[in-house]
């Protein structure tokens, strides 16, 4: 008689990709996560927003974070899900092509059910539920992904040195419970956004 093993879907209590491991395709091989601009000894959680590169086996974490509260087009101060990989000195955006600043501050001790960021120019109306993104430049028009989403992360993962991650790259997901909103399912035609709880 052998050992049954079974495949963890995440290392939180709430799984983020529906079915077993036979319904989720990731990359061969893991990949050595890059923590260059990421808080040491935050946490990447299941399902974020990808970039890998299978020649340098590095993976890159495209930091984004759901908005939990409207902000009208002049506001400077986003409510947002707890827990964002977010820096002070990060430029975001809402829209791509659209406006992206850098972020002046963030409060992650005003209220128990999100943080605050604050930017020194607005960077324009967000309804909630939608997503803000870390963007590679600043400006008016500056709005663009840090890195160019190809996958997602398979289980949460620890910002520190030499930590490995596996990366997927087609699978179905509950929307409500990844940091993002299903905005950028274009980027990732191969993953299924499902509305269920």
């Amino acid at each position: 008689m052998g050992i049954g093993l079974t495949r963890t879907l995440t290392t939180s209590d709430v799984p983020v990709f529906q079915g077993d491991g036979r319904d989720v395709q990731t990359v061969q091989g893991g990949f050595l996560l890059d923590t260059t601009g990421l808080p040491k000894g935050g946490i990447v959680k299941a399902g974020s927003v990808m970039n890998y590169n299978e020649s340098t086996r590095v993976a890159k974490v495209l930091p984004a974070i759901k908005v939990v509260e409207d902000a009208g087009g002049s506001a400077t101060q986003y409510k947002v899900d707890k827990g964002s990989l977010f820096q002070v000195g990060d430029p975001v955006f809402y829209a791509s092509g659209g406006k992206a600043y850098a972020i002046t501050s963030i409060d992650v001790s005003g209220n128990s059910g999100y943080d605050t960021i604050t930017v020194g120019t607005s960077i324009g109306a967000v309804p909630a539920g939608g997503t803000i993104f870390k963007s590679s430049g600043t400006g008016d028009t500056a709005g663009a992904f840090s890195t160019a989403p190809n996958g997602l992360l398979w289980a949460d993962a620890k910002v520190d040195t030499g930590e490995s991650v596996t990366v997927v790259i087609r699978a179905t997901v509950y929307a409500r419970r990844v940091p993002y909103s299903d905005a950028i399912a274009t980027a990732l035609p191969h993953i299924v956004y499902s509305q269920s709880y």
